[in-house]
């Protein structure tokens, strides 16, 4: 569950009238393609591009139609690359599918996989070259997390407790916060356990009472909860803001022998962009890899109980 307004940034419908390169027509199919597709003439001029091409790099309808290709390129000599292999003789020659980094008009960057060649008469001569671009940004970035996160949980060098800051460095860089917790609740208290902050530390045992903390609100929700500006949501009358002045939270219920346990949460005093629905998956993910090593603590007798006193 997400407390971020999502602005509506649909364009456009794209223009009705036919387009064809040398005759050929563009088929309508590529309109309503949920990729983004563009075509360019045989001098890399932009002639036409769907709807969801328009989303994806965030030009309006007519923008870009005439100017050149390069500029979507985030290298200049990724450009220079896929412009000769594109009006390559010989198709054998040319990759149709390939990785690629793009620039979007606010100048951001992504990873691509784009499947693309020339389109030729039936002479063979090439009339212009279309592409279809599927972002995989947000795949890569997932894969990468994962692979890093069991770097983290296999790295031999780190007990149990440099795994879990490890991690929580990992996730504030992820997301793009300032900390990270990990609680453990006991009806209204809450409890620190662990802390990563690159602006105060939290020491262990630390205690909150739960309502004067965000996650009182994740736990009632059944999580996780994400929040980007949070005067803006309905964690601006939280005690929490007034408190701490908190503006980013994602946070979700840690589960530890099949039961809740306690909270991970990431935080930070600055707005940033809004959290998408993939983000509320991811730290499901850091959830699952931190229970791990919860779970380890408790088969060896580290994790507190009501009867404990933290260190």
């Amino acid at each position: 569950m997400s407390l971020d307004r999502m602005p509506s940034n649909e364009p456009p419908a794209p223009p009705t009238k036919d387009v064809s390169i040398g005759g050929i027509r563009i088929p309508d199919l590529f309109r309503d393609l949920p990729d983004a597709v563009i075509i360019a003439d045989e001098t890399q001029r932009i002639t036409w591009y769907n709807t969801a091409f328009q989303t994806l790099f965030g030009y309006s309808q007519q923008e870009l139609i005439g100017q050149s290709a390069e500029q979507l390129y985030a290298a200049p000599q990724s450009y220079e690359k896929q412009r000769s292999a594109g009006f390559s003789v010989a198709v054998e020659d040319l990759d149709h599918n390939y990785e690629m980094r793009y620039k979007r008009k606010d100048g951001t960057s992504f990873l691509t996989c784009t499947t693309g060649g020339p389109i030729r008469d039936k002479e063979g001569r090439v009339m212009g070259l279309f592409a279809i671009i599927r972002d995989i940004s947000q795949t890569r970035a997932i894969e990468d997390l994962l692979h890093r996160l069991f770097d983290i949980s296999t790295d031999q060098a780190l007990d149990q407790s440099g795994k879990i800051l490890a991690i929580l460095k990992l996730g504030c860089a992820h997301f793009k916060t300032d900390s990270a917790l990990v609680s453990w609740v006991q009806g209204e208290r809450y409890t620190i356990l662990y802390s990563y902050s690159d602006l105060v530390d939290i020491p262990r045992g630390t205690v909150f009472p739960l309502g004067d903390t965000y996650c009182s609100e994740m736990l009632n929700s059944g999580g996780p909860l994400a929040c980007h500006t949070a005067k803006q949501s309905q964690f601006g009358k939280h005690p929490c803001y007034d408190l701490f002045l908190l503006e980013t939270y994602i946070g979700v219920p840690l589960i530890v022998d099949g039961e809740i346990f306690g909270t991970l949460n990431f935080t930070s005093p600055e707005e940033r962009h809004p959290f998408e629905a993939g983000d509320l998956e991811v730290i499901k993910m850091f959830a699952a890899w931190v229970g791990q090593q919860l779970n380890f603590e408790k088969a060896t007798n580290q994790l507190p109980t009501e009867t404990t006193t933290l260190t």
